[in-house]
């Protein structure tokens, strides 16, 4: 069970911690009083979501002792005009670098860690389209693949 607390510092200004008592600050944007003092809690969502399936791809790269030098994951959002203005749809990029890293092998991770075991994305499909893509060792891909890129 998880167990957070998130508690008002003034102004706009909210520190949440989560049970082993780590903090992330979070602000409102200008048009609520936020000062730009923390993170943005919709953005802290596409945080989550992109630290979730990089430790889960990373996580299942290194089961299959398949090294990697650089990872990173970029994401950005559309989100609706209505109010609640809820994210409609949510771009992944997911860019690595190393030696042993294919776009096969990477795919099989990629599957395995975002696609089934990420508990972030598995929640957002509810709500959102996610759309995947992968550039591995240069070569760009787009989730799911086409028959005309060589797995």
């Amino acid at each position: 069970m998880s167990t957070i607390r998130v508690e008002w510092k003034g102004n706009m200004v909210f520190e949440g911690k989560d049970s082993e008592n780590r903090s992330v600050i979070m602000d409102a944007s200008t048009i609520y009083g936020g000062r730009h003092e923390g993170v943005r809690p919709m953005e802290l969502l596409l945080i989550s979501l992109a630290g979730c399936t990089g430790i889960e791809v990373g996580h299942a790269l290194n089961k299959m002792r398949i090294p990697f030098t650089k990872f990173h994951i970029g994401v950005d959002a559309v989100r609706r005009e209505e109010i609640p203005q809820i994210f409609t749809e949510i771009n992944v990029e997911y860019v690595i670098e190393g030696k042993g890293v294919t776009v096969k092998k990477f795919l099989r991770a990629f599957e395995l860690g975002a696609v089934k075991y990420c508990s972030v994305a598995n929640m957002l499909k509810a709500a959102s389209q996610i759309r995947y893509s992968f550039v591995v060792n240069g070569e760009r891909c787009v989730y799911p693949l086409t028959d005309s890129v060589a797995v």
